[in-house]
């Protein structure tokens, strides 16, 4: 018994005669590489915040000598600044909900691909009929994701 990511990609037959197919393989490409980013994103800084937090507490504990020139107070202060602005930025942006956000998206273009997919397997001919329908699905996709994208936007 064939699965259905076989039937997927077995069909180049499909990717090349079908636009909305090939539209919809492109945005899931592009969406998990945008998914992919920010989760990458939200590590990073959540790393580069320890970071800084934790060189803030071995610079505090750490003494300058009389005939140096250094002044910790100066480290501290820069270091303190760039985790404020880490931090400004990561809940500005917030990128771990982005990269989650994109998830339904995924699910959504995978479904409406996967029936694309199914109906062209079994029958070429009755799938040239089911484009419409196909086109319909995939716009109120489309459309519930711009919605969330609004409804985020305006939560901040």
């Amino acid at each position: 018994m064939t699965t259905i990511k076989n039937l997927i990609m077995n069909n180049d037959e499909l990717k090349t005669k079908d636009p909305l197919y090939e539209d919809i393989e492109s945005r899931i490409a592009k969406i998990r590489r945008k998914k992919t980013r920010y989760i990458v994103l939200h590590r990073t800084t959540k790393v580069l915040v320890f970071l800084a937090g934790a060189s803030i507490t071995v610079l505090t504990g750490w003494k300058i000598t009389e005939s140096s020139k250094l002044n910790p107070d100066n480290y501290i202060l820069v270091i303190s600044a760039c985790i404020t602005v880490l931090a400004a930025v990561e809940g500005l942006f917030n990128f771990k909900d982005k990269g989650i956000s994109y998830d339904v998206f995924l699910f959504e273009l995978r479904g409406l691909r996967d029936k694309i997919c199914f109906d062209y397997n079994k029958n070429p001919n009755l799938s040239e009929a089911d484009k419409e329908a196909h086109f319909k699905d995939y716009q109120k996709i489309l459309q519930s994701q711009k919605s969330i994208i609004e409804d985020s936007e305006s939560v901040k």
